[in-house]
């Protein structure tokens, strides 16, 4: 079974202009390679700030709710 697979083109664009560019300036390979590594890292841990930020207000909001209707029954 395969699963949709949702690409995110501008952001792998990014990334790779990101890598020419490095390259470019460092001359070097494996270190536009580590420094890409960084920032996937950095992607990854904003993501999930993100979703944890999102969610924690989702459960917020419908404790929130819970409560206000066990206030009233």
């Amino acid at each position: 079974m395969i699963k949709n697979l949702h690409i995110n083109w501008q952001k792998i664009a990014l990334f790779l202009l990101i890598c020419a560019g490095l390259v470019f300036l460092t001359h070097s390979f494996w270190m536009s390679l580590g420094i890409m590594m960084l920032l996937f890292v950095a992607d990854a841990l904003i993501a999930n700030y993100e979703y944890r930020r999102k969610t924690k207000k989702i459960f917020d909001d419908l404790r929130h709710e819970h409560e206000q209707d066990a206030a009233t029954h």
